[in-house]
């Protein structure tokens, strides 16, 4: 953790990168926790993934960069399961797939729904690849190989419909509004 801390403070001092320093060292821990993510992937062995299945059964193709991906997966054995664990198993996917624009769950009905923008290069190139990540995710989560106390997801969906969110014609028309109001 000490070593990963000063390669991260030793990267932003000599490197360039955007946001503040805070956000680049958060950037550079968070490629460090997907190192170490893929780590505990890769050890998982095929029979071990049987009562786990996922269906990905619906692909909509990403648009050039306008548009992201989606892709919709049906998790059987997950139905009914609380709320904590898919806030955990997006989390997982939003660090794991790393250009995750949204992630959506119906947790009533097992369902999930992955926004993203597709990589040309790395592990991640297919829809398949995301549907073998996520059973792999789902499998340590339930079986608490993986802590379920991440929070990611959670601020993804507490910013969801805030100012933040909006695009800058939208934040550009409030502020005009708000102007026309102080007058």
């Amino acid at each position: 953790m000490t070593d990963t801390l000063t390669t991260a403070l030793e990267k932003v001092h000599h490197g360039l990168g955007q946001g503040g320093v805070l956000d680049q060292i958060d950037k550079l821990f968070r490629k460090q926790q997907r190192v170490n993510l893929f780590e505990k992937l890769e050890k998982i062995g095929k029979n071990e993934l049987e009562d786990f299945p996922v269906v990905l059964y619906k692909i909509i193709p990403q648009n050039g960069k306008k548009h992201p991906a989606v892709l919709r997966f049906h998790l059987p054995s997950w139905k009914g399961h609380d709320e904590i664990f898919w806030q955990s198993l997006g989390d997982y996917v939003i660090l794991a797939v790393h250009r995750v624009k949204d992630v959506e769950f119906d947790r009533d009905r097992g369902r999930l729904k992955v926004e993203y923008f597709a990589k040309t290069k790395g592990r991640i190139k297919y829809p398949e690849d995301i549907a073998e990540i996520i059973q792999k995710i789902a499998f340590l989560v339930d079986t608490e190989g993986l802590p379920t106390d991440f929070t990611r997801f959670r601020r993804m969906t507490e910013r969801r419909g805030s100012l933040g969110e909006m695009s800058k014609e939208q934040a550009a028309l409030i502020g005009a509004a708000l102007k026309l109001v102080e007058i």
